[in-house]
């Protein structure tokens, strides 16, 4: 039987994505002029694990992840001490959020700037992917849990794609990512005319959804630019099953 179809609603702010990207682009073009200088020495000192998670992100270099950040600083006219990101950094390892908004974003684009470094050592070294099924949604090189399935051309291959190291790895192209569950009536694909070529995969027997992007009809050339901009998408989901759930619960 075929997975069920369904329709989303999703209020998207063309100004505010607007200004979004432009402040992502930035960030975004510092992060790949810094990797055109500064990749090649720092893959000289990453050393990947014999298992999965190869490199998580707290085993990155630290002082990468502050000397990118830092020249974001820099272009966003900040001003604060590397001893003061260093602070930041001890304090995001123990899970203590101190950061403002802004500061946060750019101390996100660093670590994926970083991460970036690692997984293309992982291409480079053809790492393997976990053949645990219960951790295909987890990254494989830096052990971040993705939401984001690619379809490829031509035939329609799903892949993971971690937004975070840019990695990919193959996944079952059929069920639930999460419960393993194959029973095509319980899953359900819901779209939004606004994003042509997204489909938001959702289980009904767990509860839980991921992000699909159908490659033979859209061309992403970054990822992680995809995934917020299509964030509206999580949202109406996050609408929609709790909708589900009650309606479930008024038939029950």
């Amino acid at each position: 039987m075929v997975a069920k179809k369904g329709k989303l609603i999703t209020t998207e702010g063309d100004g505010i994505l607007e200004q979004t990207f432009q402040k992502y682009r930035l960030l975004k073009q510092e992060v790949d002029k810094w990797q055109q200088e500064r990749k090649t020495y720092w893959l000289n000192t990453l050393n990947l694990a014999d298992n999965p998670p190869y490199l998580p992100i707290l085993d990155l270099p630290s002082e990468a992840i502050i000397e990118l950040w830092q020249r974001l600083n820099t272009l966003a006219k900040v001003e604060i001490s590397d001893s003061e990101l260093r602070i930041m950094w001890e304090k995001f390892i123990k899970s203590e959020n101190v950061m403002d908004a802004d500061m946060s974003t750019r101390f996100q684009m660093a670590l994926n700037g970083v991460a970036h470094i690692a997984g293309e050592m992982a291409y480079q070294k053809g790492v393997p992917a976990s053949d645990d099924p219960q951790g295909i949604t987890f990254c494989p090189v830096c052990g971040e849990a993705s939401t984001l399935a690619v379809l490829t051309p031509p035939t329609g291959k799903r892949i993971m794609h971690c937004t975070m190291c840019d990695f990919e790895w193959s996944v079952k192209r059929v069920g639930c990512l999460y419960c393993g569950s194959e029973d095509s009536k319980q899953q359900i694909f819901l779209k939004d005319e606004t994003f042509p070529g997204i489909e938001m995969a959702v289980c009904q027997i767990c509860g839980q959804y991921f992000k699909e992007i159908d490659g033979r009809e859209l061309t992403v050339r970054d990822y992680l630019w995809e995934d917020l901009r299509t964030l509206p998408l999580n949202y109406a989901t996050e609408l929609w099953l709790t909708e589900h759930w009650k309606k479930s619960n008024q038939i029950h």
